[in-house]
């Protein structure tokens, strides 16, 4: 009998989940840009269709609102560095602004680190 493969040791740690809700204005590209620039590469970003996310729904009696665009960002960062990019997130996004979108945390048990390989360039079109 041919002994038991042991896969190989995944180096990870607990982590957070930070995720935001933020207008189709371009917010989303300067965030993640400045995530990048403080070393930040587990984030991505993608379209959704929000009603009564970020304004109030109005509509006409038996129709549903009209969706908007927005766009739903999705960091995973150390659990112990959670707290604090939390909130500097929340001033960088301009959350505080009037239907400046959301901001929630999630604990995650186990995440895998992902770092980027040295030298690579930045994203074209950058703002």
């Amino acid at each position: 009998m041919s002994q038991a493969r042991t896969s190989p040791e995944v180096s990870g740690r607990a982590a957070s989940l930070i995720s935001c809700i933020l207008p189709d204005d371009g917010t989303e590209r300067r965030l993640l840009a400045w995530l990048r620039q403080q070393g930040i590469s587990r984030a991505d970003s993608v379209y959704c269709r929000g009603h009564s996310v970020l304004r109030e729904a109005v509509t006409r009696r038996g129709k549903l609102p009209e969706p908007n665009l927005v766009r739903l960002v999705r960091i995973v960062v150390d659990a112990d560095e959670a707290d604090a990019l939390f909130d500097r997130i929340y001033e960088q996004a301009d959350i505080h602004r009037p239907g400046g979108g959301a901001l929630f945390m999630t604990p995650l048990r186990y995440a895998t680190p992902f770092p980027l390989p040295e030298g690579l360039g930045d994203e074209p079109g950058e703002i």
